[in-house]
């Protein structure tokens, strides 16, 4: 890939990055907040309003949880770009593929610029689940 093209996508997924740390951010102030409203909130007396209370939390602390794994991806594609294998598809490299031909599309890492697989090494690892 060419280093403008690594450039690109080095700030793309920073971009990405920075966005989601600041929705697990406000998710995470959200779920715990302990502000006097929310606190009144939470403290209800009525059981179907406890139970909507808690699904909000479990709710919100799954999307965290899905937050925090894409920014992990996001730190890898980082070290990735750094070390100079960005773009190469993981699990055709470890089938043994000449890197020529464990290239990632662009397109896909356009979309999905965190993604470690191409498109039919993902489709078989989704089928093999």
């Amino acid at each position: 890939m060419k280093p403008e093209e690594l450039k690109g996508f080095r700030m793309l997924l920073r971009l990405l990055q920075a966005r989601l740390r600041g929705d697990v951010e406000q998710l995470q102030e959200e779920a715990f907040s302990t502000s006097e409203s929310g606190s009144d909130q939470r403290s209800s007396n009525h059981m179907a309003e406890m139970g909507s209370d808690a699904w909000d939390l479990d709710f919100s602390l799954q999307l965290v949880e899905n937050d925090q794994g894409v920014l992990e991806e996001i730190s890898h594609a980082l070290k990735k770009v750094d070390e100079g294998s960005y773009g190469l598809c993981e699990l055709c490299l470890e089938q043994g593929l000449p890197e020529t031909k464990a290239k990632i599309p662009k397109a896909r890492l356009q979309a999905i610029p965190h993604a470690r697989n191409c498109i039919d090494c993902e489709r078989k690892k989704e089928l093999s689940r």
